[in-house]
């Protein structure tokens, strides 16, 4: 839910009618993000496994009108199109082939002029020196996930402009965590 609220204030959410958050565990993020607008129609995309158990936590919030959405967006889009897609934590726990293809359709997922907000700890400078927590981080990736790595900078940079993004920006929340966000042309 923090981060969540985080989010919502950092982008104007005056214009966002539907949001996705793509990889979101339990949906907590979207009832964080929601309670600065709870009109917004929010949907959360998660592998089976835990889709089968989110719809029971979102009720414990009242969040029983989240749409939750079983798929891998390492594979296909969400069947919906929306005005925000949120992909927290999920993009460096990926091999490079599969980070890169679920902001592809992550970019699917938007309806024309939506916005992207990838989020997490562990980026990267491009020279892959700092920062130290992205560094540290890094290590950490490497030695729990089969695949994942604090990828740098340019490399989301790469991936959003391939996918049809422009205005990519990257900031640092609060919380330290570090976010990109950018518009679909």
């Amino acid at each position: 839910m923090i981060f969540g609220r985080h989010l919502a204030r950092e982008i104007d959410l005056s214009a966002i009618g539907s949001v996705i958050d793509i990889g979101g565990g339990a949906g907590t993020i979207l009832v964080g993000l929601r309670e600065q607008r709870p009109q917004i129609a929010a949907t959360l995309m998660e592998l089976p496994t835990v889709a089968a158990v989110a719809p029971s936590i979102l009720s414990e919030y009242g969040a029983d009108d989240v749409v939750v959405e079983e798929g891998d967006i390492t594979v296909a889009p969400s069947i919906g199109r929306h005005d925000l897609a949120i992909l927290k934590a999920v993009v460096q726990v990926l091999p490079p082939d599969q980070a890169r293809r679920s902001i592809l359709n992550a970019a699917r997922c938007l309806t024309p002029g939506g916005e992207i907000a990838i989020a997490g700890w562990g980026v990267v400078d491009d020279d892959r020196l700092g920062p130290p927590e992205g560094v540290f981080l890094n290590l950490t990736f490497l030695n729990l996930y089969r695949h994942g790595e604090s990828y740098t900078e340019g490399q989301y940079r790469a991936w959003m402009t391939e996918a049809g993004f422009r205005d990519i920006s990257r900031s640092r929340l609060t919380d330290g965590c570090t976010l990109f966000r950018a518009r679909l042309s």
